[in-house]
């Protein structure tokens, strides 16, 4: 319950619902959403979002859509939750709540708690309903249709074409901004010191660390100075020149190319699986959410730019 773990304790964490007068929101068939819940919800986004919440009052309005979006679809998977027969358990539901009282001292954890402007029944009662939306989503997860192995290689060998590893080469690097440490290190490797040795000891790029090792790289990805010369200018087991690029200087060392070539089904399968198994679920998830909101009455009260006053 991992996720039910770090999605209500952070109504303790962020308390943002503190300042927030606790009017109606939006209304999802019988149950309120408050202002409360969308400040929560927002702190929620905006972490998700930008890895931090410190976000001025203003800037928090352009997270109110897509907040009271989600808000909007947990009540409704709640409700399917509870129509399914779905109940937290009253065991886990303690061992939660015990594990979040450890992150805290007694009086942190009754100031957390009032900050949040929650009581423990509260803070229960915010668990159980998480239980139950990850339940149903895993109820709804578990009806997905098995992936066969026949259905994998149609799709492969109808998507053939995009199944191509493009030409690779295998490169150590040495880099500096110094030309004449360039040159020394390049006379280095070519009187006999180690490529790696070389690189862990002298060179100024994070790849120092593999001992210049940056492995396998397709076109796109190097500087074109770069790769211009470990693809089509050097061959397996040579050493470059100095090459600048970049206001650096770089020495390489090919260790290997491989040309492009068409990907064999068995090489692709497992991926391509996880690919279509990916794509069923989030079509059964979109599916199972456009039929609730169609049979559900749902009232949106705050103005935002993009909502209507009701859906």
């Amino acid at each position: 319950m991992t996720k039910v773990f770090f999605a209500v304790i952070s109504i303790l964490i962020f308390a943002a619902s503190l300042h927030a007068e606790d009017d109606v929101v939006a209304r999802v068939n019988s149950s309120v959403l408050t202002n409360k819940d969308l400040e929560s919800q927002v702190d929620r986004v905006i972490v998700k979002t930008t890895f931090h919440r410190d976000v001025p009052i203003e800037k928090r309005k352009r997270f109110y859509d897509k907040a009271i979006e989600e808000l909007i679809v947990r009540e409704l998977q709640y409700q399917n939750g509870l129509e399914n027969g779905l109940k937290p358990d009253k065991a886990r539901v303690d061992a939660q709540v015990d594990k979040i009282k450890k992150r805290f001292n007694a009086e942190e954890y009754k100031a957390s708690l009032e900050k949040a402007g929650m009581t423990e029944e509260m803070l229960r009662s915010q668990i159980e309903k998480e239980m139950v939306i990850q339940a149903i989503i895993a109820k709804k997860a578990n009806e997905a249709s098995p992936i066969t192995e026949t259905a994998i290689k149609d799709y492969y060998e109808q998507n053939i074409s995009k199944y191509k590893q493009p030409e690779t080469v295998k490169l150590r690097l040495i880099s500096t901004k110094d030309e004449k440490k360039a040159n020394d290190m390049l006379a280095k490797i070519k009187e006999g010191d180690d490529f790696g040795d070389i690189a862990h000891n002298m060179s100024e790029d994070d790849y120092r660390l593999q001992n210049g090792d940056i492995g396998y790289m397709h076109r796109g990805r190097l500087l074109p100075e770069i790769e211009d010369i470990a693809f089509n200018k050097m061959k397996v087991g040579e050493l470059s020149d100095v090459i600048k690029a970049d206001d650096k200087w770089f020495i390489l060392k090919l260790e290997d190319k491989k040309p492009e070539h068409q990907l064999s089904f068995e090489e692709t399968k497992d991926k391509l699986k996880k690919e279509m198994e990916a794509k069923q679920a989030q079509e059964l998830n979109e599916k199972w959410i456009a039929g609730l909101k169609a049979k559900a009455k749902i009232e949106i009260l705050l103005k935002t730019d993009s909502t209507d006053n009701a859906k």
